[in-house]
């Protein structure tokens, strides 16, 4: 990562409301975004007689513009929770997931060499990198995280019934704003999507041939977006939804009618969710430079395996994190938080002094919170860079011990204070 790929900004606020009912829980998320068109995706643009990929990042995510770049990524907001079943977690929070090897890191796994290894290859997951993963996964000490060293299978589907995974919803401006959901993900041995679909597929595509599907010219006229008109800000209106290609407004592409220069079509179509990756609604608006989402799930499931069930009364470990038109390690994340549903929490790290550590949900009665009558914390994010869990648990840290025992925390490392940290 150069320095031009570095954020204007290393700390950003984010404002939180959480309330619960007898059967519900409900996140309110309030955060400055001051950039137009956060909520376009990953397009493929008809550009010079080729079909190309626009993706990851945004033109405007760096410190440093560049009039050249070309990339659409959407606007996200996501949180880590859970019950206490997590070791580290209260006291590091997703510092606990991010480990030499992954993705978007100096240190990432070349695809061959995942492709290569009994769990992560063809005969296990099948995946191409190394994604979050808690060090439970892992053989050795509770803290060792060494990816070569997963447990077996049976041992790993021991802790997911044991409930030892995090839970990981993300609202996405893009992929799941348009069809009133969340996507639904936990941590294990790897970043998995809960069983069923999430709102979004892939459409294949070719600079030759073109994608596969195309908007109904009835619906968007020419069957695909201006690419010239929205990098010159004539943004599609996110309330409306026609940035996003809904499997019931595709047709197969044509070539004599969307094949144009600059001609722009979503990568990802969407499609409704099932299973327990339908589990969160979602909304989100964003109005003047500034979103404001509310994400809601009922306290039980009926997927334990993959979702951390909830109570009144419960007290859990929580995080959240906002992604501003990039993917990866390119967002804001925050430190450990003790979550009561109606409960006041007890952390065991020292308080933060600019504010909470401790954050108690409001009950409410009647189909949906009062969002007037619900406290509103501002919670500081602040850009991770690459500090991995094993900077902090390597033997020339200061403090190495004390992480391995779990006997500090985030908050005490860096002086109860995230605006004095460094990735």
């Amino acid at each position: 990562m150069t320095e031009d790929w570095l954020p204007a900004e290393t700390l950003k606020h984010l404002e939180t409301q959480i309330a619960f009912s007898s059967d519900r829980i409900y996140f309110r998320f309030r955060w400055d975004q001051p950039h137009p068109g956060g909520w376009i995706h990953d397009m493929l643009v008809y550009q010079d007689g080729e079909w190309r990929q626009f993706a990851d990042p945004s033109p405007w995510v760096t410190a440093t513009e560049n009039p050249e770049h070309t990339g659409f990524y959407e606007d996200r907001v996501s949180f880590l929770l859970d019950d206490g079943s997590v070791k580290g977690f209260e006291e590091f929070g997703g510092w606990l997931t991010v480990h030499d090897g992954m993705r978007s890191l100096p240190s990432e796994v070349p695809e061959p060499e995942v492709q290569a290894h009994e769990h992560f290859g063809p005969d296990g997951l099948d995946k191409t990198d190394i994604r979050k993963y808690i060090p439970q996964a892992c053989d050795g000490e509770w803290w060792e995280n060494d990816w070569r060293e997963m447990k077996s299978q049976p041992e790993l589907e021991r802790l997911k019934r044991e409930g030892v995974f995090l839970d990981l919803p993300m609202w996405r401006a893009h992929r799941s704003n348009p069809k009133g959901f969340g996507t639904d993900h936990h941590v294990l041995d790897y970043r998995h999507s809960d069983q069923g679909h999430n709102t979004y597929t892939t459409q294949e595509w070719d600079p030759e041939d073109g994608p596969e599907l195309m908007w109904d010219p009835a619906v968007v006229e020419g069957g695909a977006l201006d690419y010239h008109e929205i990098r010159d800000g004539a943004f599609p209106d996110q309330q409306e939804g026609t940035y996003a290609l809904e499997m019931e407004d595709a047709v197969p592409f044509d070539r004599t009618v969307a094949e144009w220069e600059g001609a722009m079509i979503p990568r990802r179509p969407l499609r409704d969710p099932v299973g327990s990756a339908a589990d969160w609604k979602a909304s989100g608006v964003w109005d003047d430079g500034e979103w404001v989402v509310e994400m809601w799930r009922d306290l039980q499931t009926d997927h334990p395996l993959d979702t951390t069930q909830l109570e009144p009364g419960g007290v859990y470990t929580w995080t959240p994190a906002v992604h501003h038109g990039a993917g990866q390690r390119w967002h804001w994340v925050g430190y450990p938080y003790k979550l009561g549903l109606g409960a006041e929490p007890d952390y065991a790290g020292d308080q933060y002094t600019a504010g909470p550590t401790e954050l108690v949900a409001t009950e409410f009665t009647g189909a949906t919170p009062d969002w007037d009558r619900i406290e509103t914390y501002t919670l500081p994010l602040v850009f991770p860079g690459l500090l991995t869990w094993n900077d902090l648990v390597d033997e020339s840290h200061p403090r190495a011990d004390d992480v391995r025992d779990a006997a500090v925390t985030m908050w005490e490392l860096y002086e109860n204070a995230p605006e004095s940290f460094i990735g």
